[in-house]
């Protein structure tokens, strides 16, 4: 192998006769994206180093007044969890807020219980989404997915059957006992312009598993929403249609965190699966990128789905999450992804695929300027 780059090495060029190849300007438009990207990043680096530089001598001060034993070593390594847990899920498929951190609001309270340290660290809520940031720290290994579960409860939302929330997590370990969770929890009903939330954490369990661990977690805070705005859609333009299937954009909402589209989808199953008498069910993914051709990360609230068992002309209502869209795009494509199955005996069970997943013609969002 050394020889082979001791014969590169000794290669000889000849600049002057190197082809220059020009770059198109979707190229041009993406190394300036990513330096633009990078310049942003460098300056949120610097406002965080800053944030974090009078945190850190603040709670010192205030713990130093307070108590003498606190060891310098425990509070700096809980420190050290807080400022990287937004690096931790920046990788994962599912995560979407790349400016979580900056317009989140910091809460930075630990609750112990059954030998389980719970953090939550930060905390943001821009009318589609409420979503925490916690670390989880335990005496021994709580498994692959830990998750704190118990009752949340926003006071603002009235009833709770009318005005809920859908919720999911991202999980990554940190080591054997440490985790960091985001919890992702999507407005479903009102969206008030501010809220007093209570989370009263009974048990953590392992999504992974049947692993779990009793105790008492319990937070309280308050959440300003962010500043959004809604955009309609023309349904009559912006939609799709196949054999048995139609859908349609309805509005699109964005905040400094996420845009997020809301679609109608009406499906036949009974036409698409061409079966008149077995339960079908379908289940329509998608796929999301722009003109430019950058494809999106997103989170997808399926809302009802679609079954034999619904009337005919029963319309599910789901909403897709994405990131930051890039300024030079002039329109989103969502392509949807057809899957249809049946049961796998007459009185129910697990789905099976009964034909292979197709797409149709995508959907084309307006971005306005």
């Amino acid at each position: 192998m050394m020889s082979i780059f001791k014969e590169l090495n000794e290669v000889k060029l000849d600049v002057n006769e190197l082809e220059e190849i020009p770059m198109s300007q979707i190229q041009q438009r993406r190394i300036l994206k990513n330096v633009h990207q990078k310049i942003q990043s460098q300056k949120r680096m610097k406002r965080k180093k800053k944030r974090h530089f009078l945190a850190m001598t603040a709670t010192f001060l205030v713990t130093s007044i307070i108590t003498l034993n606190v060891a310098f070593p425990t509070f700096a390594e809980k420190l050290t969890s807080i400022k990287n847990i937004f690096e931790i899920f920046v990788n994962n498929d599912r995560y979407i807020f790349e400016n979580f951190e900056e317009f989140s609001t910091d809460i930075g309270v630990t609750k112990e219980s059954n030998g389980v340290s719970i953090t939550v660290t930060n905390a943001v809520y821009d009318k589609e989404y409420i979503t925490i940031a916690y670390t989880i720290k335990s005496e021994k290994d709580l498994g692959l997915r830990p998750v704190l579960r118990g009752d949340l409860v926003v006071d603002e939302y009235g009833d709770p059957y009318k005005n809920g929330h859908s919720q999911s997590f991202i999980v990554e370990k940190i080591n054997n006992n440490e985790y960091a969770v985001l919890s992702i929890n999507e407005v479903l009903g009102s969206k008030p312009d501010s809220i007093q939330f209570t989370w009263q954490g009974k048990d953590i369990i392992d999504l992974s598993s049947v692993n779990h661990v009793s105790g008492e977690w319990s937070f309280a805070f308050s959440l300003n929403a962010l500043e959004s705005k809604v955009t309609k859609l023309d349904s009559n333009n912006v939609k799709t249609t196949d054999t048995g299937v139609e859908i349609n954009g309805v509005k699109m909402t964005e905040s400094p965190i996420s845009t997020t589209i809301y679609l109608s989808e009406k499906v036949d199953e009974r036409l698409i699966s061409k079966e008149e008498k077995e339960l079908r069910v379908a289940l329509i993914e998608y796929l999301v990128s722009d003109n430019l051709g950058n494809k999106h990360k997103f989170i997808h609230y399926r809302d009802i789905g679609h079954s034999t068992d619904f009337h005919v002309n029963t319309r599910s209502n789901p909403r897709i999450t994405i990131s930051e869209i890039d300024e030079e795009a002039e329109y989103l494509e969502i392509t949807p992804i057809i899957n249809v199955y049946k049961t796998t005996n007459p009185s129910g069970g697990a789905l099976e695929p009964i034909m292979k997943p197709y797409s149709i013609e995508p959907i084309q969002i307006p971005l306005i300027k």
